[in-house]
């Protein structure tokens, strides 16, 4: 018998995005904080839905409301209580990306995380990485029996050894303004997905 890995690595371009929103306020008393981002996260709400972001493609990540303090050499000064809300939104389309990016910074102030590239679950190239990387196992263990003079016989096993998923995730930060309403010009660009199988084969002797 001989056991052999099989690798594959297919560059596809990504079908979805995460970007994360947040809405903060820094007003002298806390209930004051919390009505200004409150008022701020119904007018999100609203835009993603012009947009055409399903609410279950949408998420509050966080909620916090605490008082902020600066640090100066006569000791600790209140600076008052800033409120925080945190969205996380999927997108799967680059214009919506983009419009979402302008808007909700000229509009609404928001600091803007991402976007973090994806390659969803049903892709298809998913399947096409473990097809491949079943057929180099094949190859593989092809090679073996013919350098130790046996012939490969049937197969006995297979076996996935974890989860592979070799991504080169691109993640920008930025706190936009002025942005005039027009949308943020957004590039996937490629990732790579992989897929590993085990395999076990008969070996059979010639002759």
């Amino acid at each position: 018998m001989v056991t052999v890995r099989g690798d594959a690595f297919l560059r596809v371009e990504p079908d979805e995005a995460l970007l994360w929103v947040t809405l903060s306020a820094l007003e002298d008393a806390p209930g004051d904080a919390l009505a200004d981002v409150s008022a701020r996260s119904r007018t999100l709400i609203s835009m993603l839905d012009e947009i055409g972001v399903a609410k279950t493609d949408r998420s509050t990540t966080g909620v916090t409301v605490a008082e902020e303090f600066d640090h100066t050499e006569h000791g600790r000064r209140s600076l008052g209580h800033r409120a925080l809300s945190r969205v996380s939104v999927r997108l799967n389309d680059p214009e919506r990306i983009g419009e979402l990016i302008a808007q909700a910074t000229e509009k609404l102030s928001a600091r803007i995380d991402g976007p973090r590239w994806l390659v969803s679950p049903d892709n298809p190239v998913r399947l096409e990485a473990a097809r491949a990387a079943a057929a180099a196992a094949r190859r593989k263990a092809e090679a073996f029996a013919e350098g130790s003079g046996a012939k490969l016989g049937r197969l006995l096993e297979l076996s996935e050894p974890g989860h592979q998923h070799v991504q080169q995730v691109r993640m920008a930060r930025a706190t936009l303004a002025g942005l005039g309403g027009e949308p943020m010009p957004v590039e996937a660009g490629e990732d790579e997905v992989g897929a590993s199988i085990l395999a076990s084969f008969a070996l059979e002797l010639e002759g």
